[in-house]
């Protein structure tokens, strides 16, 4: 079984830098466009999905109705695979995260990550950790027992993705953002013989 997992296409706030999180921003022209292009080019290399998960935010649900071809209601949307939650810190400029101490552990965040600690009102590593372990180990790795599941389609965040993939590859919190995912990138991971197995990371169709 293969599970091909994307990072949604762009958004506007992703050009201005903006911290997004949980913050339920649409796809820009160029996010459709990327996702058009991805599916397009997936469906030449023969590549189509039998099952498609969602984070919920329309930025994921979008890309994942373009890629696939499923319409949204065929699509479940998956809340294990959201976005970090940033609380006030959403929306913020990387000049108001600069210049604002109320953003200081958003550096962090992005800078040294074992030594970020969010506000009450956000999410900690262990947080998203757990949630994204929960999804992989109770919802993908029962699917392989069912034949049909041959190729599935997950889209979800930046953030997400880093954490999903961690539970693979091995990499430490240290070197979380070792990778950088461009929107619309995929990583292609296959379940052979009950374990999960990195086969390509960031790789762009369009």
């Amino acid at each position: 079984m293969n599970i091909y997992i994307v990072r949604h296409g762009e958004t506007d706030w992703n050009v201005q830098l903006k911290l997004q999180g949980r913050s339920d921003i649409p796809l820009n022209a160029t996010g459709i466009e990327q996702a058009e292009q991805t599916g397009e080019n997936l469906k030449k290399a023969g590549i189509s999905f039998d099952k498609v998960y969602s984070s919920p935010l329309q930025r994921a649900v979008k890309t994942a109705e373009l890629i696939s071809g499923f319409d949204s209601s065929n699509i479940i949307k998956e809340n294990r695979i959201i976005e970090f939650s940033f609380g006030k810190a959403e929306g913020s400029t990387p000049e108001e995260r600069q210049s604002k101490p109320e953003f200081a552990q958003i550096k962090n965040f992005f800078t040294n990550p074992p030594a970020y600690s969010p506000d009450k009102d956000a999410e900690t590593f262990d947080d998203v950790f757990k949630r994204t372990a929960d999804f992989w180990e109770n919802e993908i790795r029962p699917l392989a027992d069912n034949s049909s599941n041959k190729n599935l389609l997950v889209v979800t965040h930046g953030g997400t993705l880093q954490t999903l993939l961690m539970h693979i590859d091995g990499r430490t919190l240290k070197n979380f953002w070792k990778v950088r995912f461009p929107n619309c990138s995929i990583n292609k991971v296959s379940l052979e013989n009950g374990n999960f197995k990195l086969k390509w990371k960031s790789r762009v169709f369009y």
